[in-house]
């Protein structure tokens, strides 16, 4: 339940809560990471509110006034939760503090009076570890503003690629806050593709949505490949964007080798051997990092590929729903659907006009992502909040995945009709920083009773 925070001047050392809240034996009141001794007044006067007198407040390091959850444990009562992002590619600017990426940023924090938790946007060198703060951005209805805080309940990994999230700086951070400081992180890191198929694979629900994939492709697994399924995919493991994906077929007796050049142009060469094709186009190329896949026949809207991204969120239950879904074609040359690459989005109802035929493939759709989320979740054991999915439909109507992305892109939320949905998938993965916090809290009584 949601509770308006007040800070009121006057009254020292106090927090009054309205009377549905019932306390036992706290004492204690905390923020984030800090806490402080305080008296509790139960006041007939409010409902659905907390006021706070100003020096709890300041001992604290409450910014603002804003809504809030209440969490129990033992004898503290915690006001939050206070969710810090953490990213990095900071700038001087005051309007765009995150360069590109602050447009984004403040699309998710204007999520958090929905919700009721405080969310800010921090990075390494905002950490005062002797004072255990963070001075953080918070987007407010005046714009972008710092905040000291205290060290956050929960936090949200949006590191933007994975030779940052790599680098030893914000590994050695990630560990500390994790490990020192008891903070739960989600969405942690960027998955692997090798990895998460090996995980898939071995999860009897997950594993007939997986095309038949192997690692570290040789010519003589590409030749196995090519004369049981006609065409494969040759992947980096770690790539993204559909960066590096060569896509090769066999067509009579002769293979073409598609993919898009260093400068963006959609490639396609002809070669009368295997062996040729690899040379020329592999053996200038570090092959033990990607990974090669069967090759699907894909439904076509007018002889273009359609695959479909899925995203999927926990929500203030812990529950996984689908929060958005859209079509992605690809340009007629291009080896992927990506929107950088000439892709397309469109709705499910542009694509699918007849209802009946709509509601089926949705269903197929929206079972094989939740299958699939609750499965790689269970397989990473970790905690994660949102997922995006490349899923495809052959022309049998078979779900195949393709890719999971634990930072999914927003680029099928620039269609006007998936704008609302861009909003509740900002929202979502605030509401499972509550859950989380909740869940984290109940963890740390536990270990006390």
């Amino acid at each position: 339940m949601k509770y308006s925070l007040t800070i009121q001047e006057g009254e020292e050392n106090t927090v009054y809560l309205p009377p549905d809240v019932s306390l036992s034996r706290q004492t204690m009141v905390s923020f984030g990471s800090m806490s402080t001794a305080c008296r509790f007044v139960s006041s007939p006067l409010l409902d659905k509110q907390i006021i706070i007198t100003n020096d709890v407040a300041k001992r604290l390091y409450i910014p603002f006034s804003a809504d809030v959850h209440l969490f129990f444990a033992e004898d503290t009562v915690h006001l939050g939760p206070l969710v810090g992002i953490f990213t990095a590619g900071f700038t001087k600017s005051p309007l765009r503090p995150v360069g590109k990426r602050s447009f984004f940023f403040a699309k998710l924090l204007s999520q958090e009076k929905k919700v009721g938790v405080f969310a800010f946007v921090f990075g390494a060198h905002h950490i005062n570890w002797e004072k255990g703060t963070i001075t953080g951005y918070f987007y407010t209805e005046s714009g972008w503003t710092q905040r000291e805080v205290p060290f956050p309940t929960v936090i949200y990994n949006r590191l933007p690629n994975r030779r940052i999230e790599n680098a030893e700086t914000f590994q050695a951070i990630k560990e500390t806050l994790k490990t020192e400081y008891g903070i739960p992180w989600f969405n942690e890191n960027f998955f692997n593709k090798w990895e998460v198929y090996r995980l898939l694979e071995k999860h009897p629900l997950s594993r007939p949505y997986l095309p038949d994939t192997s690692f570290y492709p040789t010519i003589e697994t590409a030749d196995q490949f090519l004369k049981r399924y006609g065409e494969v995919y040759l992947k980096p493991a770690n790539g993204s964007r559909g960066l590096g994906i060569h896509h090769i077929l066999k067509k009579n007796r002769k293979y073409e080798c598609r993919f898009r050049d260093q400068r963006g142009a959609n490639r396609s060469q002809m070669f009368s051997t295997l062996s040729s094709l690899w040379e020329d186009v592999f053996s200038h190329q570090k092959l033990d990092s990607y990974i090669i896949q069967q090759g699907i026949r894909l439904i076509e809207i007018n002889g273009r590929k359609v695959d479909f991204r899925v995203h999927t969120n926990k929500n203030e239950e812990g529950i996984w729903q689908v929060s958005a879904i859209a079509a992605k074609i690809a340009e007629k040359a291009s080896v992927t659907t990506h929107i950088h690459n000439g892709g397309i989005v469109k709705t499910v109802e542009e694509i699918f006009p007849d209802r009946s035929a709509r509601d089926h493939i949705l269903r197929q759709l929206y079972d094989a992502a939740l299958t699939l989320s609750r499965c790689l979740e269970e397989q990473l054991q970790m905690n994660i909040g949102e997922i995006g999915f490349d899923l495809g439909i052959d022309r049998q109507y078979r779900i195949w995945m393709f890719e999971a992305n634990s930072k999914p892109g927003r680029s099928i939320f620039t269609h006007p009709k998936l704008k609302q949905y861009d909003e509740l998938t900002a929202m979502l993965s605030l509401a499972y920083a509550v859950y989380l916090s909740k869940k984290t809290i109940d963890k740390r009584e536990a270990l006390f009773t």
